[in-house]
C-alpha cells in the first residue's frame, strides 16, 4: 500500500505521526509492505525537498511499526540505495526518475559498484564489456568510477 507520510500541511493534512498510525492499522489488517511517499496532495503544501528526503518517513514506519517499507523520493545514486538498505531504513528502494533518464540505470549502477554478476540482455554484452573496461581504466587511474 502506498501512503503519503507527510502532506506538509500541518495539522490539516497527514503528519508523520499520523502516517505511523495509518501504517500500523494497515499492517494489522494484513498489508505486507508500505510504499512510503510524501506530499503532492495539495497545491498549498510546501515540501522540504532534498536528497533522499522521504527516507526518514520510511525509516520511522519500518522501525516503529515493524512493517516492511519501500523508500522513494530523490534517491538517485547506487550509494543512496545501499546506505538505506544497509542501515535498515527500508526493505526495498524504488527509483522512478533515474530510470526515466536512463532505462539501464540498474545495469550501469552494477558496473559502478563492480558487480559483474548482473545478467545483461545478450545483445548488450559488447556494451557491457566496454563499460567494464572503462571502469577498470578509471579505477587504475584513481578516478571515480
Amino acid at each position: 500500500m502506498r501512503i503519503s507520510a507527510n502532506d506538509w500541511l500541518g495539522i490539516e493534512g497527514v503528519t508523520p505521526a499520523d502516517a505511523v498510525e495509518i501504517a500500523r492499522q494497515l499492517h494489522e489488517a494484513g498489508v505486507d509492505i508500505c510504499d512510503v511517499s510524501a506530499g503532492q496532495t495539495s497545491a498549498v503544501a510546501r515540501p522540504v525537498y532534498g536528497r533522499m528526503f522521504q527516507t526518514p518517513f520510511s525509516d520511522r514506519i519500518r522501525n516503529e511499526v515493524g512493517m516492511a517499507t519501500m523508500a522513494v523520493g530523490n534517491i538517485y545514486e547506487p550509494d543512496h540505495v545501499n546506505s538505506i538498505l544497509m542501515a535498515g531504513r527500508a526493505d526495498l528502494v524504488a527509483l522512478a526518475r533515474p530510470h526515466l533518464a536512463d532505462p539501464y540505470w540498474t545495469l550501469h549502477a552494477a558496473v559502478t559498484l563492480g558487480d559483474r554478476g548482473v545478467k545483461w540482455p545478450d545483445p548488450y554484452l559488447p556494451g557491457r564489456d566496454q563499460l567494464y573496461r572503462l571502469a577498470e581504466r578509471e579505477a587504475a587511474a584513481g578516478l571515480k568510477v
